[in-house]
């Protein structure tokens, strides 16, 4: 049997999810970003926020895959770069001239610091907290050529944990030893009495020479309390006279999981935006990821974020591009050209539901076409079903990236087992289960396992036919219930079922009188 296999090559190196790193590789990424409602909503807050018309922070949150990591990264470069490029971007995707004006105003009006950080699997504590916000700032002063680093604040933390009898020993080891002549051959009592002595740029000059120690020799336990924090980004600001400091921090998420009930500090954190124009952008995958209702600093820190929360979504033509991206054609002109009949077949099968996506979830024929053989109903549930996941590992990026194992049922599975001219040439909606429910049940959302958890029972009396359309049923059934039953194109009535499977061997009305004969 030839199957899809031979027609595509899936790009392994295809990134839809934008990170640091990515950025770092390719700067000029950020200004493929397609700024959507929701990205024109981040820059509005953002412009409040540093207007100071609204003295609080903004939470961004999305679920995986819906671009929020590019969405931030591209908040950041645009706050950074020049008054140029911000222009070229804002021209390039037609955003409206008034919010160009107020952006660049807000942004050049002073000098803004942008901090970005990913990542919080490691921050167990206040202090893990404070050290890592510490680190980023002075990370983002360094590459914006500013080189105080608010020393008045900070020299009280090094001053306790220098006057502690151990953590003394400790440092005269590399003070009297390798660093011996940075110092000018002073020990650890001379380096005490300077830190009380000295002001402006001695001071300055000794801490740079401590933290060079302490950065070599890999000392984080320059610890900061939650005054001493807030006291320190207050210098920081008011010394360098910025106007302001916006901080982000990429996947956030975890640090509530291994901070349950431990919120002070970050609490103290967000309140420095009421005084101070000091801005903290956590991302995460559900704004109230980790935050118990129980937790007694929970109202408070809400209260302390723009409301309603900025959620980045995926438009539903953008999802489309992207799946189409990944599933690259193979560049081979007399395969190309085979391609094309085939194409041409499936479109003609699927004109009727094509039609109604087209109207329903604005797509275009090009958009449409480019992610054939996936069902165009199909391929509107995968972008919204990989929304339910708590792990990116279900992303409909990677069901179609991941290998052709037989166990993981994803695209390339697919490929490896369907063709133009089986039965069913198309991944109808039925063929999702295998990768989303059997294979990812466990990072569903619990009010859609409730409903999807019923199969195994439904299914016992059922052919492989009749089983395909229970699927499908109840796969329709929890994407209605998760949007409140407003997408017309996800309720589980006769129209859709029709529609889902139009081009398949259960088309014409045979999956509707199915589900009948099988109630009856």
């Amino acid at each position: 049997m030839e199957t899809y296999r031979k027609y595509f090559d899936i790009d392994p190196d295809f990134f839809p999810a934008v990170n640091n790193d990515i950025i770092k590789k390719q700067p000029e990424l950020w200004k493929k970003f397609y700024p959507h409602e929701t990205f024109i909503k981040l820059l509005k807050q953002t412009v409040s926020v540093l207007e100071r018309k609204q003295k609080l922070n903004i939470w961004v949150e999305g679920a995986y895959g819906t671009g929020k990591s590019h969405a931030v990264l591209t908040l950041k470069r645009l706050l950074d770069t020049t008054e140029k490029e911000t222009t070229d971007y804002f021209n390039l995707f037609g955003i409206d001239d008034d919010l160009r004006k107020k952006f660049i105003a807000a942004k050049t009006q002073g000098k803004v610091i942008t901090v970005h950080r990913y990542g919080s699997s490691s921050i167990n504590s206040d202090n893990d907290l404070f050290l890592a916000m510490q680190e980023s700032i002075e990370e983002a002063l360094k590459e914006a050529g500013i080189e105080n680093i608010g020393p008045n604040a900070l020299k009280d933390g090094i001053t306790k944990y220098l006057s502690d009898e151990e953590n003394k020993k400790s440092f005269e080891v590399y003070v009297e030893g390798s660093y011996n002549e940075l110092f000018g051959g002073e020990n650890v009592d001379k380096i005490l009495a300077h830190l009380q002595e000295y002001t402006d740029q001695a001071l300055q000059s000794l801490m740079n020479k401590i933290f060079k120690v302490a950065k070599e020799k890999h000392i984080r336990a320059f610890t900061l309390n939650d005054t001493m924090m807030c006291q320190w980004i207050t210098e920081v600001i008011h010394s360098n006279k910025l106007k302001a400091i916006v901080f982000i921090w990429d996947e956030f998420t975890e640090y509530f999981s291994n901070n349950a009930h431990r919120l002070t500090g970050l609490q103290r954190i967000l309140d420095l935006s009421q005084s101070e124009p000091f801005c903290f952008i956590p991302v995460t995958h559900r704004s109230d990821a980790g935050l118990s209702d129980a937790d007694t600093d929970k109202k408070k820190i809400l209260g302390r974020f723009i409301r309603p929360f900025c959620i980045i979504e995926l438009p539903e033509n953008m999802a489309f591009q992207l799946m189409g991206t990944a599933m690259q054609k193979k560049n081979d002109t007399v395969i190309k050209n085979e391609w094309d009949e085939i194409l041409f077949d499936l479109e003609e099968r699927t004109h009727t539901s094509r039609q109604r996506i087209k109207e329903i979830a604005n797509i275009n024929d090009k958009e449409l076409r480019d992610i054939l053989p996936i069902h165009p109903y199909a391929a509107c549930l995968l972008k919204h079903i990989s929304a339910s996941f708590a792990s990116n590992q279900r992303s409909m990026f990677d069901f179609i990236k991941n290998t052709g194992d037989e166990e993981q049922f994803g695209f390339q599975w697919f490929m490896d087992n369907f063709g133009p001219f089986t039965e069913n040439p198309f991944l109808t909606i039925d063929l999702l289960w295998g990768f989303f429910y059997d294979n990812g049940k466990d990072d569903l959302s619990h009010n859609i396992r409730l409903v999807l958890d019923r199969y195994p029972t439904l299914s016992k009396q059922l052919d492989k036919e009749e089983q395909a359309v229970l699927k499908t049923i109840l796969l329709f059934q929890v994407m209605s219930q998760s949007a409140d039953n407003s997408i017309e194109i996800f309720l589980p009535n006769d129209k859709n079922l029709n529609y889902a499977f139009e081009g398949s061997e259960l088309e014409e009305g045979k999956a509707v009188q199915m589900c009948r004969e099988t109630n009856s």
